[in-house]
């Protein structure tokens, strides 16, 4: 039998994956730019992780089995390793993960599972074989580990640092984006943010500060030029003929080898590239910076979780630390739009980044600590 809060969790956990709409907000994307003090957290959010709950890198490798040409391990063999406590339930179709301040929800044979109460879109499909649910060695060390025990595992190394963060507004100049507000609304909230960053003490440089246009290799050459230890690129959603989705989108780059959300679609074919990107190097970091901002969007500013995702975007590719494409709200949506239009809401979402990377901050500065 389940106690409680095993029944409560996996109950809430059941609801939060029932509401996700089907509609594929990126694949309706064709912004040019897409092709190839705040220290004070709301109460609702979860905490940053504290230095206690880091472990140093290290373990020995999972054993695997492969699924076709792709190799997996079993996610009983890393709750294990992760020191988590695994239930089962629905027949095994379903396990749950508990650990101080960690949850995790994997269900078989699906890209979409649950980790600290956030959406998470793995690169590859869950398996299952005699009755145990197996995880893609990639998602299991970039995707899983970084979420529930920062710093543990090879794919932790190199640590970044954290101090220099380099703000990319989207577009600009003759790239309006989803409309002619989005480039417009990107650089309002990266000002708001570099504002609040300044204040907290971080180096904060942005890409643009005016109306300029800017190429994709121009943006991450900023980054490189100023040795910067992460990178936020800050853009609005849209979807064509729909005033209702919502919601706030999280991407970062996918793993070598594995393929952006989006191309899992029908319509579309894999996108899986062979040749590992420079910003492949940060996939474990990258996620960790991914899911802190995330959790800020959902937990404190109660946006609708759309989730974190993978896709082969040209602005973070060339990277030399860890970055992230944040969507911040959809531009179609008659209700949301009226709220970002305001600069009360501007506000907010910057906020929500600026939070989400002093987490980010937190967690990276307690490994380090741990690991001197």
């Amino acid at each position: 039998m389940f106690s409680a809060a095993h029944r409560f969790l996996g109950i809430a956990l059941l609801l939060m994956g029932a509401i996700h709409p089907a509609v594929s907000a990126e694949a309706a994307r064709t912004a040019p730019s897409r092709p190839g003090t705040t220290a004070h957290a709301a109460a609702t959010a979860p905490a940053p992780v504290a230095a206690a709950a880091v472990s140093k890198a290290g373990g020995p490798a999972l054993p695997g089995r492969k699924f076709g040409k792709i190799d997996y391990v079993k996610v009983a063999d890393g709750a294990k390793q992760l020191g988590l406590k695994l239930t089962k339930y629905d027949r095994g179709r379903r396990v749950i993960l508990l650990g101080p301040n960690v949850s995790a929800e994997i269900e078989n044979d699906t890209r979409d599972i649950t980790v600290n109460s956030m959406r998470v879109l793995l690169g590859d499909p869950t398996q299952d074989a005699g009755g145990e649910i197996y995880l893609s060695r990639v998602d299991y060390e970039r995707v899983l580990t970084p979420l529930v025990k920062p710093g543990f595992g090879p794919a932790s190394r190199p640590l970044p640092g954290s101090k220099i963060v380099v703000l990319d507004p989207g577009h600009g100049g003759r790239d309006n984006g989803t409309s002619k507000n989005e480039k417009v609304y990107a650089l309002d909230v990266a000002l708001r943010a570099k504002k609040l960053l300044d204040a907290a003490g971080y180096r904060t440089v942005l890409t643009r500060d005016d109306d300029t246009y800017l190429t994709l290799a121009e943006r991450p050459a900023v980054a490189h030029a100023r040795k910067a230890d992460l990178f936020v690129s800050i853009h609005f959603n849209a979807v064509a003929n729909d005033k209702v989705t919502s919601g706030v989108e999280v991407y970062t780059f996918p793993p070598e080898g594995q393929r952006s959300t989006s191309s899992w679609s029908p319509s579309f074919s894999s996108d899986a590239e062979d040749d590992p990107a420079a910003v492949n190097r940060y996939d474990y970091w990258s996620s960790s910076l991914a899911h802190a901002i995330h959790r800020r969007f959902v937990g404190d500013l109660k946006t609708f979780d759309r989730g974190k995702k993978l896709k082969h975007l040209g602005v973070l590719r060339s990277l030399k630390c860890p970055g992230v494409l944040v969507e911040c709200g959809f531009l179609t949506s008659e209700a949301e739009a009226k709220k970002i239009a305001t600069a009360a809401y501007r506000d907010k979402l910057a906020e929500m980044i600026v939070r989400g990377i002093r987490d980010y901050t937190a967690t990276v500065e307690a490994v380090r600590k741990k690991s001197s």
